[in-house]
């Protein structure tokens, strides 16, 4: 054979090959790093956080990575009928739950039972658009809703190693709404998450537990709340939920060497809807660990929105190197120590 067909046939050979491997698809993640700390966000389900670490670590929010950067066809619904699909990680709803289905009329029968789930797609599940990315800091808006009324704008900045975030909900109709805003972080529900308030500020603890199945214990600690997580039978599951009235909040994970502590400046925990309160947080535990939810929540003032007016919700994340210890008790003075 001649070194010219040789050199064709080789070349074939290439191309053929090179047609029939797949290439990875680009992350649909959009990153921010600085060398101390990152973040994830995934425009295409909400504009949530997927990912908060320090950098090389591991991720601290509960959140499935197979999921980021699934095709358009297996993206959720924003049918609120069609069963839901969680994507965690960190999300802004409107409070109270109550009310997410009364300003609508385009499914009835959410309205009239007012339905406490699922959350607005179109706030929770939509995708967003980058409308500014410059530095270390995102911004991204979401769709107008025809459910609630509202439209999202969403940024992200990170600074050392700290995350600022904010929600803004602008009144897109021609009528007066009212809702108040709410920050939700979802970490695994065997995670340490502590909530700093006085025995004074629990206000109420709920519980959805099957008879006979014990209950999350709920432990207070010199100024600090708790769950202590308990591992149900294989059929079962526990849930729970704890609401605080903090004028000023701080809640604290700890997840694989790491600290997320979360702030938001102080309001007047009267401005809350009587149905939430400032500071919430949810627990989830069954027989699949690593499926398990907490939710650390805070909740913002309730208020009348003028067409064209908005409202914010903001916190401030700092993220820190910890130990490796399981004992709540020695990650509480561990905690402490950070916080001084």
């Amino acid at each position: 054979m001649k070194m010219k067909t040789v050199t064709s046939v080789l070349a074939l050979i290439t191309l053929l090959f090179g047609c029939t491997s797949e290439k990875k698809p680009a992350s649909q993640v959009i990153t921010l790093a600085n060398g101390t700390i990152e973040i994830g966000i995934l425009p295409a389900v909400g504009g949530r956080m997927v990912r908060a670490s320090l950098v090389g670590a591991a991720n601290i929010l509960q959140s499935d990575s197979t999921q980021w950067n699934e095709s358009p066809d297996k993206r959720p619904s924003l049918n609120p009928t069609a069963p839901f699909k969680a994507y965690n990680g960190h999300t802004t709803w409107l409070n109270p739950q109550s009310e997410w289905w009364t300003k609508q009329d385009s499914f009835p029968q959410l309205k009239n039972s007012r339905s406490a789930w699922p959350p607005d797609p179109y706030l929770d599940l939509a995708p967003y658009r980058v409308i500014s990315q410059k530095g270390n800091e995102i911004k991204l808006l979401g769709p107008k809703s025809p459910f609630s009324k509202v439209q999202f704008t969403k940024t992200f900045r990170i600074a050392g190693n700290k995350v600022y975030l904010s929600t803004v909900a602008r009144n897109i109709s021609r009528d007066t709404v009212s809702w108040g805003l709410w920050q939700n972080t979802r970490m695994n529900g065997w995670d340490a998450v502590f909530v700093q308030a006085l025995p004074t500020e629990l206000l109420r603890t709920e519980y959805n537990a099957i008879p006979n199945i014990r209950k999350p214990e709920l432990r207070y600690t010199s100024d600090f709340y708790t769950y202590d997580a308990t591992m149900p039978g294989p059929q079962t599951a526990y849930k729970s939920k704890s609401f605080f009235a903090v004028g000023t909040p701080l809640i604290a994970g700890h997840h694989q060497k790491q600290w997320l502590i979360i702030r938001s400046k102080g309001i007047d925990t009267e401005l809350i809807h009587p149905e939430q309160a400032r500071v919430e947080l949810y627990v989830e535990n069954s027989a699949k660990p690593a499926n398990d939810l907490q939710e650390l929540e805070m909740q913002f003032a309730y208020e009348k929105i003028a067409p064209g007016d908005s409202i914010e919700a903001a916190e401030d994340w700092e993220i820190l190197s910890g130990s490796n210890s399981s004992d709540k008790n020695q990650l509480l003075e561990e905690l402490r120590g950070k916080l001084k």
